[in-house]
Order: C-alpha cells, then structure tokens, then sequence
C-alpha cells in the first residue's frame, strides 16, 4: 500500500515516544487507554482526514463481504477516549454494497498521502500518532496483561517488551526460537480473541462455576488455563536476562540434535493410527515395508500431540482408517513431511483461524483430505516457508465470505501437484514477492479462484479453474488500469504470471478480472456538498451502533518482524 504513510524506528525512537505518552510516574493497565485518549487528544486532527480501512476478517464476515476488504474513508469525528473514528464510506475497490457510516478502531485507520489540500491538515503528525497506536497495541500490549493488573505495567513491561521486538526483528535471536515466539503470541491473541467472543455470549465470566455443565463456560476455563501457560512462559522470554540462559541452553540442545542426525542421516518414521487388529496392523505395516524397507518406525495415537512434539525432518505416515482431527491452530516450525498411506487419508481441523501455519520451514503433504469447514485459512504460508501439496484436497465450507484455503505470504513458496481445492472465498492467495508452481489442479466451487497481487511469480500448468461465483483469477495490481482480461492469454503481459493449458469452465463473472488496487484519495472533497468537512456533524440519527472490536482483537492479521507495514492479506 503504497499510497500510505509508514514509518520505521529504532527502538531508542519508539521508547522515547511511549515516555512522553505516559508521562505519569506509575500507569497501571487500567490507565493506559485513558492515558492514550489525552495524549491523541493534542496530537490527532479530530476530522476532515482520509484514511484506508482495512476492514478486519470478523467484519467482512458480518457484513458478508470478501476478505481482505480495503475501503477510502472521510474521518469524521474521532472519540479520543475510546480509540475509535466515525467514519464515512468514500470509495470501495469491488462491486459491494456497504453502509455509509461506521465506528473503527483508530489502529485500523491508514492515512493516505493524499488529502484535500485546501483542509488545514497536520498529516504527518496524524499518522505518526497513529502508527504508534497500532504498534502498541499490536506488539507490547499482550492478552494477559490485563488479568495481570501490574501497579506499573511501564517499568514491569515496556523496555522489556521493546527490546523483545527488536531482537526478534534484527535476528538477534535464533530463528527456531524466534518462530516459537510467533507461535506462542499468535496463540495467545487467536485465544484471547475467541474468549472475549465467548464472554459476551454467556455473560460476565465468573470464576467460581465448578459443576457448571456449560461448554462455553468449559471451553472458557481451557483458553483461560493456555492463557496462563503461554504467559509464564513469555514471562521469561520477555526478561533479557533469563532469554540468554535459556537461548544459551537450548543452543545446546540443539548441537546434541545436530550431532544425533549426523550419525542417524535416515529421518524419523512416525505411523499414526487408531488400535486395530493383528490383521489390519500387519496389513498396514507391509505397504509401509515397501515405502521404507529399511527404517525403523515409532507409533501414535493422536497426529495432533505429534504434531504439537515433532522434530525436524520427521516423516508423519497416517492411517485412512483413523480419524485424524487438529483440535486447534497449529504451528509448524520444523520441516516435515505427512503422508497417507493405504489410501488418502482425512484430516479434520477443528481449529477456528488457521489450521496449519508453516513458519519458516519445509513441509509435504501428500495423499491428504484437509477437511477445513470450520477454519478460516487451510494452509498459512509465512516468509521463508516452502510447502508442497501432492495428491490432496482442501475443503472450505462453501458458504462464507472470508475463508481462504491457501494463503501464500511474501517470500514463501508453494507447490501443488495433483491437488483440488474447493468451496472457500478464495482459494489460494498469492502476496507479492510470493512463488507459486501449480501443475494437474483442479479449483472449484470459490467465489474467486486465485487472487495473485503484484509481483507474485506463479505458474501454472494443466489446470482447471471451474464453477467459481465470480472469477477464476483476479489480478490484484496497483500498476494495471484495470483493463478487461478475457482470455487466459491475456495474461501474457504480466512477466511474472506463466500459463500453459489452462482452462475455465462455467465461472460466473468470467475467468479473468484485472483489478487496480489503489484507492486514491477525494483531492477536492468541496466538489460534492455531501461531503464538506465543515457541515458533517454527527446524529443520533444517523450514527450506527457502535460497533468497534477491542484494541486487543487479533484476526488473521499478525504482524511479522520484518518491517512496520502489515502484509495486504495477512
């Protein structure tokens, strides 16, 4: 999003800034917000600004809209003490329908470059405001941090938490470890997030509820018990003295692995199936000798605790007798390979955001049904990650308006080999500086099939795009003009785009649309009198519900450590 103001700063830069916001000797959690709402109050021009709203994923879906939605809108009135804007629609990237008027968390808002010059603006000033909102609440304010009610959460967490970012950024810390970290926080706010949903269903939380046979209020006691295990264990990962012992010791153990593999070169083979007969093991067991005829095997149960226990390089063979189920979001840090055996196996995902999120590692699946009609993201890709799917199907739920099968972020690879998607929003999404090889696939049943944006190197080979409710590829481009596309052949003029025997079949609004992303700001907002900053007042009329999610939600937007700007589909 070029068209938007970012900023990048040292750590020396952010610290000096967050002290003269909380310029109060002691801030406990439960003054932070207020303390926000006064320093916004003398910094952050309270109307007639432009701003991108990037609408987040839990939105789109109430207002049955596709995910990742990107809106122009005309800033208001903006209520320091919640945090939030009132803002108005100015312009859309799709064919939607949206009301006019809404509440938004002031961390969603983007200011754009351009303005209506003849408003006396303090633009810069605005979004550095606002960029320092975004970055606290996104990664210094953490999901416990308000059970844990600290008389001083600046001296307990600030600079610690600072110097933890930081670290994670410049690589100072190593990236197996770092990408437990990510695991851990991404857990902690998909969590965090499920239990206020689940709070404002059954009413305010009380903890003295023993014998209640309520699942919600069950499932709120698991969240809140993984809550404080992931706290305690960030609660030594934060403290920079404690960090260096225990990078110091899991060094260690990380040269007694490496040492263990050079003497064993051949990888673990784990066989995960349910009890069974003699007959049935030894029938399983001769189609594995001729796989690997001469590897030893271990045995397990359950794929999701092997999976939560796997090391690097591990072979994960499943049954397609048993019922392999991932109960929750699942990180995979190390490289792995799982494979059906027998016959395609079924992995259901009882997760509710992502089901596999590969982060930074190599992984295979081959001869899998990845059953995800319950999650919003099948497979996540992230930066440095290369993930190959041969012989597989990934199923959505063919009804909502937010779910993605494959999600492919910047600076990650995919393969797929022989695979079929079906029945998502959309069905593999390519981000910029992504690479994607696509041969003998079959996409159906989407809204749009693949979404590639700029600079995405994807090719595809002897593949169908078919039945997709609107189109089979959308091109997601700043530097196009959003000329009509027709044909498959059209696309020869993207150098980054390859296409060989390629066909669509019965998509509903054609195989192709060219779409520019860039939403450009109104420059003479006076030419419409609907529009003058100085007679747009607010009414209790026409002001929705407020409708603004916690500063603390996290969808599937989590920040990687690479830069200040949120990946476009991420």
């Amino acid at each position: 999003m070029d068209q938007i103001i970012t900023f990048d700063k040292s750590l020396k830069t952010r610290l000096e800034e967050y002290k003269e916001v909380f310029s109060c000797e002691t801030l406990p959690y439960s003054k932070i917000q207020s303390e926000w709402g006064y320093y916004l109050e003398l910094i952050l021009d309270p109307l007639g600004w432009q701003a991108l709203w990037k609408i987040p994923r839990v939105k789109c879906e109430e207002l049955k809209i596709s995910f990742p939605t990107v809106v122009l809108v005309l800033v208001l009135r903006v209520n320091y003490s919640n945090l939030e804007a009132h803002v108005k629609i100015l312009a859309v990237q799709d064919d939607i329908h949206l009301p006019e008027k809404h509440f938004v968390p002031l961390i969603q808002l983007w200011p754009t470059k351009d303005q209506d010059k003849s408003i006396a603006l303090d633009l810069v000033s605005t979004a550095n405001c606002l960029d320092m909102l975004r970055f606290f609440y996104i990664h210094l304010l953490m999901p416990w941090d308000e059970d844990d009610d600290v008389s001083d959460w600046k001296a307990a967490h600030l600079l610690s938490r600072l110097h933890l970012y930081y670290d994670l950024k410049n690589g100072n810390i190593p990236k197996s470890t770092a990408e437990h970290i990510h695991a851990l926080l991404n857990e902690a706010r998909r969590l965090n997030t499920k239990r206020q949903q689940l709070v404002s269903q059954c009413g305010e939380f009380d903890s003295d509820i023993e014998g209640s046979e309520d699942q919600n209020v069950e499932t709120l006691i698991e969240i809140n018990v993984r809550l404080i295990e992931i706290q305690n264990e960030m609660h030594l990962l934060e403290n920079e003295l404690f960090r260096k012992v225990i990078l110091k010791r899991q060094q260690s153990e990380q040269n007694e692995v490496v040492k263990y593999q050079e003497i064993n070169l051949k990888p673990s083979i784990w066989v995960i199936c349910k009890d069974a007969t003699a007959t049935e093991y030894i029938t399983l067991l001769k189609t594995i000798e001729k796989l690997y005829p001469d590897q030893s095997l271990s045995f397990a149960l359950n794929l999701h605790n092997k999976l939560e226990s796997t090391k690097s390089s591990e072979i994960i063979l499943l049954s397609h007798s048993s019922n392999h189920v991932i109960k929750e979001e699942g990180a995979l840090v190390d490289s792995i390979t799982v494979k059906g055996i027998d016959n395609i196996a079924t992995i259901n995902s009882m997760a509710d955001d992502v089901m596999f999120d590969c982060i930074g590692a190599e992984c295979v699946f081959e001869n899998i049904i990845i059953n995800c009609i319950k999650t919003q993201c099948a497979i996540l890709i992230r930066q440095d990650s290369n993930v190959t799917l041969k012989n597989c199907q990934i199923i959505g739920d063919e009804s909502s308006t937010t779910h993605q099968g494959i999600l492919v972020l910047r600076g990650a690879k995919l393969t797929l080999i022989n695979c079929e998607i079906k029945g998502f929003s959309v069905a593999l999404v390519g981000n910029s500086e992504s690479t994607i090889d696509i041969k003998d696939t079959v996409i159906k049943g989407a809204i749009s099939g693949i979404k590639i944006y700029d600079n995405c190197n994807i090719s595809i080979y002897r593949t169908e795009l078919r039945e997709c409710k609107e189109y089979g590829v959308v091109i997601e481009s700043d530097k196009q003009d959003g000329t009509d596309l027709i044909s498959f052949e059209d696309l020869s003029g993207f150098s980054y785009i390859k296409m060989r025997n390629v066909t669509g079949v019965n998509n509903g609004k054609g195989n192709i649309k060219n779409k520019n992303s860039k939403i450009k700001a109104i420059e003479d907002l006076f030419e419409n009198p609907d529009l003058y900053p100085t007679i747009l007042v607010d009414s209790d009329e026409d002001s929705p519900e407020n409708d603004s999610s916690d500063l603390n939600d996290t969808v599937l937007e989590v920040k990687r450590f690479k830069d200040d700007v949120v990946e476009a589909d991420y």
